[in-house]
């Protein structure tokens, strides 16, 4: 079951904290609807993607749509979950050595006036269930196809080894499909209501096509209904609930960055499916 540091579809298990990142504000895009703000794919390398965890934590942490946190963090406690944030991001998007049976990639949205971030979303290959609500980041199911693959000998192996994703999905895990998932999702507060939801979730639309994925999903609290009204209009609907999940909060203001997990029922939507 996922855990949450994201925006909307949740993030998947982040277990380490870094500390002493310094605290930067990062430049706000300028509120207007008519904005054609620029979206383009985020570099693997660690600087890009830093920037827009930082971007991530301004958007969705202090500005959340699910709670009202934001007003009392502290930059302490931006600076560490910046510092989660990123490690998250470099996890699932950043360069990695090797070609990956599962792809995944980060977008951002920026104010050509500024260069300001006014938005990101993430969307990566992975596996559902979609019958049971169950998702596999692309990091646990690239372990998945790994350890399965490694424990065939030479030629058992290479009858797999031309095999796309979703094929070898089919013939080694029929319980699962590999499908695109969205996460990450977040809009600057001076940005929401322009539009610019919608065409980053299209973008993510695009890399699904482009990966020859028949269908896309995310997760998203069922208390958050800003965020499902978006993913409504962009064509998702309700597949699963899962009224036995959790999700993380922040508890601003201490001497150490905390997160408490709280009950909550996560929605598992797709379109495609």
């Amino acid at each position: 079951m996922l855990s949450a540091l994201s925006c909307c579809a949740l993030s998947f298990s982040i277990q380490r904290g870094i500390d002493g990142v310094l605290s930067t504000r990062l430049p706000q895009p300028v509120a207007a609807a008519s904005i054609a703000f620029e979206i383009t794919s985020v570099r693997g390398d660690d600087a890009s993607l830093d920037r827009a965890a930082r971007f991530f934590v301004e958007g969705f942490w202090a500005a959340s749509t699910t709670t009202d946190t934001g007003g009392a963090l502290t930059d302490r406690d931006r600076d560490q979950l910046a510092a989660l944030q990123r490690d998250d991001m470099i996890a699932r998007y950043g360069e990695t050595v090797g070609a990956r049976r599962l792809r995944s990639s980060l977008f951002v949205a920026e104010d050509p006036s500024s260069g300001a971030i006014a938005g990101c979303v993430g969307v990566e290959m992975a596996l559902v269930d979609p019958s049971r609500g169950r998702v596999l980041s692309r990091a646990q199911s690239e372990k998945l196809f790994s350890d399965e693959l490694n424990s065939m000998g030479a030629r058992e192996r290479g009858t797999y080894r031309k095999m796309s994703a979703a094929e070898l999905t089919e013939a080694l895990f029929p319980e699962y499909k590999c499908l695109a998932l969205l996460a990450n999702l977040a809009v600057a507060p001076a940005a929401r209501g322009s539009g610019l939801g919608r065409r980053l979730c299209a973008r993510c639309d695009e890399a699904a096509d482009d990966w020859e994925l028949p269908a896309i999903m995310l997760q998203v609290e069922l208390a958050n209904a800003p965020a499902r009204k978006l993913y409504e209009a962009a064509g998702y609907g309700a597949v699963f609930a899962d009224e036995g999940a959790s999700a993380l909060r922040v508890k601003p203001g201490g001497a150490e960055l905390q997160l408490e997990s709280v009950p909550s029922t996560l929605l598992l939507m797709g379109k495609g499916v």
